[in-house]
C-alpha cells in the first residue's frame, strides 16, 4: 500500500470508487481508495440499482441525467461488462393533486432541454404488458431516460478505469485514525500501516458518521431499514425477454421492474426504521437485516390491482438493506466545516445514481477550486452543529423516508423532533398565534393566526388558510408597524487593524464608511456569485457581517481561505446574538420613545448603523429593511430579547403595530425584487448574469474574482435577471417554472409568489427569473404554472416603491 498519496478516498462503495474515477480522468491518480473489506459491501451491493433521472428539482434531475449519460458509454470506455438496461418508467398518478405536480416537472425538464412527458393511462398501458391504470389512475409522467444497472458490476467498472489511469485501491485495509499533521497534511491510520495524504474523502457511506468521528464531527448520518423483493421467474416473462418500463406509482408507494424473469418490487410504504440506535457495528459487510414481511404485504395488495400478474409469482428473496440519510434526506457531499483539504461524500440514498455527480462535484472542488453547478443543497455544512444531532436526524429522517413520495408542496413544514433551537419569544409569540416553521434548525414563525383565519394545515399549489392573514400583515407593515423575531441571523464580527484590507479583498464592493452599511458580495476566482453579507462599520477596524441563514459554516470558510496570517480576527457569531426587525412607515414614531438616540433621518438615515439604548438595552442599531419600509433591525443580546419586544409591544397599540413572519418577509422581499440566496443568486450566475454588477467597486485594484469579473464585462451576459408580474388569478409560479415564448423555452423562474401591498385583495402574482435573452418593460411571456401557460408581463423592479421614497423616509 502507498505511504504517501495526494488523494485518500475512504470507503469503495459507488460514491468513493466513482470519485477515484473522476479524479483520474481529471489527471489526478496520485490517489489511494481505503476500504474496510471488499468494493462495494456496504450499501452499494444490494441496491436495487434504479437510475431515476426523474427529481423534483432542477439540481435532481441534472444529477439524474449527468449518470445515465456516463454509465451508458462506461462499459466500452473501460473496457468492463456491465448489465445496464435503459427501460424507460412511467410514474402513475391518482389524484388530480399529483397531476398538477408532474406537469410542474415536465416544465422543470422543458427549461434543461429534456424530454419529460404526461401520458395517459392508455398510453401507460400500451408501454407495459402486465400494467393496467384502472379506474383510479388519472394520467401519469413518463421518463425515457431511467434504467436499471447492476451496482456491482458498475462500481468494479469504474475501479477498473481509475486503475488503468494510475489510482490504487487498497481492499480489507481498516481507517482507525486520522489525524492533521502541523504542516496541514493528513496521516490516515489504517491496520496495514499510515498514508499521508494533501486531502481526504469521507466516503464511508453510512459508516460515514464513525468517519466524520475520526476528525471530530458528528454528521447527522443516520441508518435507515430499506426494503426490496425479488419474486420467483415468470413463464411469461421467461417467453418475452423484451423490456418494458420501470413503474413508480408514489400514491401507493411502490417501484416495480422486471428483474430477470421476474419483478423487482420495492416500497417506502411503512414507517421509518432507524437501525443501529446504541452503536454500529464494526462491520456489516454483504449483510442484511431480517425480512419483514408485513412492511410490504399491504403495498403489494395495492400494487396487484394495477399489475395483476404479480399474484402469481411468488417471493423469490427479500432484501433489507442499510441505506443512510441525512435529515433533509440530500446527501453530505462537499467540504467539511473547518477542516481544510477534508471532503465528506456520504448519506446518499440514492447513492447509484448521485454517486455520480457527487464525484463530478467533488473532483472540481479538488483540481478547481469550485464547482460548475451550485451544489449547496447537498453541502455537509448546511447542518449546525447545536441543533443536527443524532437524535434529531433519527426522528426527522424517518419522517422523511415515510414522506419519500409525498407531494413536495412549496409550504410543507417538517414536524419531527421540533422544536430545536427557540427564541425565548418562543411561547409569547405561540400564545398570539404564531405558526412556526423551521429554518436552520430555529422555530421562526411563519405567520400569524387570527380570529378570523386560522392553521387548517392542509397543503395545495392554489390558495392556502394563511393567505389572508398574511396578507393583512404585509399590508399593516406598510400602513402601520410591524415587528418580526429572526431567530437565527448568521453574523460575524470581523476586527483588527488589517480588517478593511482583508474584507475589501473577500468582498467585490467596498467597505462603507464608519456608521455606514453596505450590501457586498464575495464573488469566486471565476467570477461567479458565492454569497452576500450586509457588512455594518462599527468603528475604524471593527465590522458586523449579516449573511444568510444556511450559510453560516459554508461563508465562514470562504472568508478563512483569504484569511492573512495576522492583523484580522473573525469570529463566527456576535454577543448579540437576536434580532428584532422593527418595519413600517410609524417604526420611527414607536421607537424613538424608548431611546435617547436621535432616530430621526438626519441622524438615523437609510444605510446607517449606531450602537445605541433602547429600553434599557445596549444594541447594535442598522436602518436596513428587508421589506422595503422605513425601519430597523435590532441585533441585542438573547437575555434582553423579552425586555425589548414587551418594551415595543407595551407602545405599539397607538401605532397599530402587528407581528409579522416569514411568509410576509417574503412576500415583501419579492414585492422589492430583492435576491434570495439559493434562489435567485448563487455560483452558477455572474454578478451581471444575475443584475447586480451595480454593487462590484471597479475602482478596487485587487478583490477575489476581479480578472474574472472584468472579463464578464466585456462579453455578453448569458443570462438576463427579469421580473414579471402574472395576469389573472391562479396558483402562484413555482421556482424553475418555465418561461417560454412562442412556444420556445427561454427561461426560468428562480423566486415566485405574491405581493399583498401592490394590490388588494389575493395580491399581485410575481415572479422573478433568469432569461437567455434581453427583454423591456412591457413584453409578453407565458410562465407554466404547473403546467398551464399564463401571460406574464416583464416589469421593471422593484415592483413596489421603485424609488425607495418609503425606505429613505
Amino acid at each position: 500500500m502507498k505511504t504517501h498519496a495526494k488523494v485518500v478516498i475512504i470507503g469503495g462503495g459507488i460514491v468513493g470508487v466513482s470519485t477515484l474515477y473522476h479524479l483520474a480522468r481529471a489527471g489526478v491518480t496520485d490517489t489511494l481508495l481505503v476500504e474496510k473489506n471488499e468494493l462495494t459491501s456496504g450499501s452499494t451491493w444490494h441496491a436495487a440499482g434504479n437510475i431515476p433521472t426523474y427529481a423534483n428539482s432542477w439540481g435532481g434531475m441534472r444529477a439524474g441525467n449527468y449518470a445515465w449519460r456516463l454509465y451508458k458509454d462506461l462499459a466500452e470506455e473501460v473496457d468492463y461488462p456491465i448489465t445496464y438496461r435503459h427501460t424507460g418508467a412511467f410514474w402513475p398518478a391518482h389524484t388530480p393533486e399529483r397531476m398538477e405536480f408532474f406537469r410542474h416537472l415536465t416544465g422543470i425538464s422543458k427549461g434543461l432541454g429534456y424530454d419529460m412527458a404526461m401520458v395517459s393511462p392508455a398510453e401507460m398501458d400500451a408501454m407495459h404488458p402486465y400494467f393496467t391504470s384502472g379506474d383510479s389512475i388519472r394520467g401519469g409522467i413518463y421518463d425515457p431516460y431511467e434504467g436499471d444497472v447492476d451496482p456491482s458490476q458498475l462500481t468494479q467498472a469504474l475501479a477498473k478505469g481509475a486503475r488503468d489511469l494510475g489510482a490504487q485501491i487498497a481492499r480489507f485495509t481498516t481507517v482507525t485514525g486520522i489525524t492533521r499533521t502541523p504542516s496541514g497534511e493528513w496521516d490516515v491510520a489504517t491496520d496495514k500501516g499510515n498514508v499521508r495524504a494533501e486531502i481526504v474523502i469521507n466516503a464511508a457511506g453510512y459508516f460515514g458518521r464513525k468517519v466524520g468521528e475520526m476528525v471530530g464531527q458528528k454528521l447527522p448520518v443516520v441508518t435507515l431499514e430499506h426494503q426490496y423483493l425479488v419474486t420467483e421467474s415468470l413463464p411469461e416473462l421467461a417467453a418475452n425477454p423484451e423490456n418494458f418500463p420501470l413503474v413508480r406509482d408514489p400514491d401507493i408507494m411502490y417501484y416495480l421492474r422486471r428483474e430477470r424473469n421476474g419483478f423487482l418490487l420495492g416500497s417506502y410504504g411503512h414507517a421509518g426504521r432507524p437501525a443501529w440506535l446504541d452503536g454500529m457495528p464494526d462491520c456489516f459487510a454483504n449483510q442484511l437485516y431480517p425480512d419483514s414481511v408485513d412492511d410490504i404485504a399491504e403495498v403489494l395488495d395495492a400494487a396487484l390491482t394495477h399489475v395483476p400478474i404479480l399474484g402469481e409469482a411468488g417471493v423469490g428473496r427479500f432484501v433489507n438493506g442499510p441505506i443512510p440519510y441525512s435529515p433533509d434526506g440530500a446527501p453530505l457531499c462537499g467540504p467539511a466545516f473547518g477542516l481544510p483539504n477534508f471532503y465528506h461524500a456520504c448519506a446518499f440514498p440514492v447513492g447509484v445514481t448521485h454517486s455520480a455527480a457527487a464525484a463530478k462535484t467533488l473532483t472540481e472542488w479538488i483540481t478547481e477550486g469550485e464547482t460548475e453547478w451550485d451544489m449547496s443543497m447537498w453541502d455537509p455544512r448546511r447542518f449546525g452543529e447545536i441543533w443536527a444531532t443524532f437524535d434529531y436526524t433519527v426522528a426527522r429522517s424517518s419522517e422523511l423516508y415515510e414522506n419519500q413520495y409525498a407531494i413536495p408542496y412549496p409550504h410543507r413544514m417538517w414536524h419531527a423532533a421540533r422544536p430545536v433551537q427557540t427564541t425565548p419569544l418562543y411561547e409569547r409569540l405561540k400564545s398570539k398565534g404564531a405558526v412556526f416553521g423551521q429554518i436552520a434548525g430555529w422555530e421562526r414563525a411563519f405567520w400569524f393566526e387570527t380570529e378570523a383565519v386560522r392553521n387548517d394545515n392542509v397543503l395545495s399549489f392554489h390558495d392556502e388558510c394563511w393567505e389572508p392573514a398574511v396578507a393583512a400583515e404585509c399590508r399593516a407593515v406598510r400602513d402601520h408597524v410591524g415587528i418580526m423575531d429572526h431567530g437565527g441571523f448568521t453574523r460575524f464580527e470581523v476586527e483588527g487593524p488589517g480588517a478593511t484590507d482583508f474584507l475589501n479583498r473577500v468582498f467585490c464592493g467596498a467597505m462603507p464608511a464608519i456608521g455606514r452599511v453596505k450590501l457586498s458580495y464575495m464573488l469566486t476566482p471565476r467570477g461567479k456569485i458565492w454569497s452576500e453579507a450586509t457588512i455594518a462599520r462599527l468603528d475604524e477596524n471593527r465590522y458586523l457581517l449579516c449573511g444568510p441563514t444556511l450559510a453560516d459554516k459554508r461563508d465562514h470558510d470562504w472568508m478563512m481561505r483569504f484569511m492573512p496570517e495576522s492583523g484580522v480576527t473573525l469570529r463566527r457569531g456576535s454577543e448579540f446574538n437576536a434580532a428584532l426587525l422593527v418595519m413600517g412607515p410609524k417604526s420611527r414614531a414607536l421607537l424613538q420613545p424608548l431611546t435617547e438616540a436621535d432616530l430621526s433621518v438626519e441622524s438615523a438615515p437609510w444605510m446607517s448603523v449606531r450602537e445605541i439604548t433602547l429600553a434599557g438595552v445596549e444594541m447594535i442599531a442598522l436602518r436596513v429593511s428587508y421589506v422595503g419600509e422605513l425601519g430597523w433591525e435590532l441585533h441585542l443580546r438573547d437575555a434582553d430579547l423579552v425586555t425589548v419586544y414587551e418594551a415595543i409591544s407595551a407602545g405599539g397599540a397607538e401605532h397599530g403595530l402587528v407581528n409579522f413572519g416569514s411568509y410576509a418577509l417574503n412576500a415583501m422581499r419579492l414585492e422589492k425584487a430583492y435576491h434570495g440566496w439559493g434562489s435567485d443568486f448563487g455560483i452558477e450566475y455572474t454578478m451581471f448574469d444575475a443584475g447586480l454588477d451595480r454593487f462590484v467597486s471597479r475602482k478596487k485594484a485587487d478583490f477575489i474574482g476581479r480578472e474574472a469579473f472584468l472579463a464578464h464585462a466585456e462579453q455578453e451576459k448569458s443570462y438576463h435577471f427579469t421580473g414579471f408580474k402574472l395576469l389573472g388569478a391562479g396558483a402562484d409560479a413555482l421556482p424553475s417554472s418555465p418561461i417560454c415564448r412562442d412556444g420556445e423555452t427561454l427561461g426560468y423562474v428562480s423566486s415566485g409568489g405574491s405581493g399583498f401591498r401592490i394590490a388588494e385583495g389575493s395580491g399581485q402574482r410575481l415572479a422573478l427569473g433568469y432569461l437567455s435573452i434581453p427583454t423591456t418593460p412591457g413584453d409578453v411571456f407565458e410562465i407554466e404554472v404547473l403546467g398551464e401557460p399564463v401571460r406574464a408581463i416583464v416589469t421593471a423592479t422593484p415592483f413596489y416603491d421603485p424609488e425607495n421614497a418609503r425606505l429613505k423616509g
